[in-house]
């Protein structure tokens, strides 16, 4: 079942580094998947060190790396360390964008992040995905807004109580297209595209022994409502999704029997 899926990743390798199975999944049966990534990171100073031609070279790994994703990449300029300073110009993007590509489902940053562009991008997509028609300055009345939104896990280390609702489980074909998505980056920015590399596959292992699986990565429904008519990423990855084998389904981290 094709449809639209949106995954809004901070910057340029965020998908790529975090949840590419999910990603390439979607691809394969026929979503039209755009990765948005608001922060270009160029005033990173790994970014800088790079020469004159280190962000032109980044956007060209980056581009590359969500094509073997089977998805279409956008990257936008804004600079990471001082994102916060622009938040009003992101939401005014943000929502133009939204509008213009109308996606049925929209993946994620989780809003409990350590990283403070991280919190910043999930806090303006929640915002902006619901009221996007009212920052617009002319109207999109075919705008439906997402019938489901979900959050993908960051680094384990960076991601604060995040408790999946289920898994979306790897395999062969996925993985070595996460595998060639990592490899894009390696011409410019080789240490860290290993330990991105490390860091999906360490994620993968441990969501899928989780869930009684080989390999799988994390999602958690965000609304924004329950759909009575089942899920849509249900019907789309069909039996891809897998529950967790345990019954940790609950309220909120306080909730005790």
């Amino acid at each position: 079942m094709a449809c639209k899926v949106l995954i809004v990743g901070a910057h340029h390798e965020e998908i790529e580094a975090e949840c590419p199975n999910i990603a390439a999944a979607l691809s394969l049966v026929g979503c039209e998947v755009t990765i948005l990534n608001p922060i270009g990171g160029w005033n990173w100073v790994d970014i800088r060190d790079l020469g004159p031609n280190g962000r032109e070279r980044t956007i060209s790994d980056a581009t590359n790396a969500g094509r073997e994703l089977g998805c279409r990449k956008v990257i936008w300029d804004f600079p990471v360390a001082s994102a916060s300073r622009y938040a009003a110009e992101i939401m005014d993007k943000m929502a133009e964008f939204v509008l213009d590509f109308n996606p049925d489902i929209v993946l994620m940053h989780w809003p409990q992040d350590e990283h403070a562009d991280h919190r910043l991008v999930a806090k303006i997509t929640r915002h902006v995905i619901h009221t996007a028609p009212n920052l617009a300055e002319k109207r999109y009345p075919d705008y439906h807004g997402p019938r489901e939104v979900y959050a993908f896990q960051t680094g384990p280390t960076q991601a604060y109580h995040f408790i999946p609702d289920f898994v979306v489980q790897c395999d062969e074909q996925t993985m070595r297209m996460a595998e060639k998505s990592v490899e894009c980056f390696l011409p410019t920015m080789p240490e860290s595209a290993r330990a991105w590399a490390r860091n999906f596959r360490v994620k993968a292992a441990y969501w899928g022994e989780y869930s009684g699986t080989e390999a799988a990565e994390a999602l958690r429904f965000m609304g924004p409502s329950l759909p009575m008519d089942g899920f849509l990423l249900k019907k789309i990855l069909g039996d891809r999704i897998v529950s967790t084998k345990y019954p940790l389904y609950y309220y909120n981290p306080d909730f005790d029997l």
